[in-house]
Parts: C-alpha cells; structure tokens; sequence
C-alpha cells in the first residue's frame, strides 16, 4: 500500500470493484464454472487450467521470478545436505 494514499471518495472504489466483477464474471458464464456469490471475483485471479489459458505457460516456461525461487530452494537443499554429512 502506498504510504500517502489518495482521498477517494467510496464511490471509486466500488465503481472498480464492480467493473472487475464484470469483467470476471463473463470468464466464469463462458467457461460455464460455478460461483457462490459475486463478491468471490473481485478478489485475487481467477486462474484458468484451460488450453488457451495455459498456453504461455506450456510455450515459455513457468516465469524467470519462478525460475529464481527454485534455484534458491534448490540452493538451499544442497547447503542443508552438505551439513549433514
């Protein structure tokens, strides 16, 4: 969070708030997935498993912040295993 945030008045923040439930809500009616309440889409991602969805993923690779955290953990394993014995 900024450490000065703006004055906005409620009425921002809801505008947004329902334009991205919108927005998430045609994915859901597309994908024909289930949602308890609407108010679940204006949090987070909606992360999709689907072909077209998953696409960059399969084609690119998991991204370079990703490839990073596992050579740390992996780093960190052989420092461990070295101690050990």
């Amino acid at each position: 969070m900024k450490p000065y945030r703006t004055n906005r008045p409620r009425a921002y923040y809801q505008h947004h708030r329902w334009r991205v439930m919108k927005r998430k809500s045609k994915l859901v009616r597309q994908l024909q997935w289930h949602v308890k309440y609407a108010g679940m889409l204006s949090k987070g991602k909606i992360h999709c498993s689907c072909w077209m969805c998953s696409q960059k993923t399969k084609k690119d690779g998991p991204p370079h912040a990703d490839h990073r955290r596992i050579k740390r953990m992996l780093d960190q394993l052989g420092n461990d295993w070295e101690e050990i014995e």
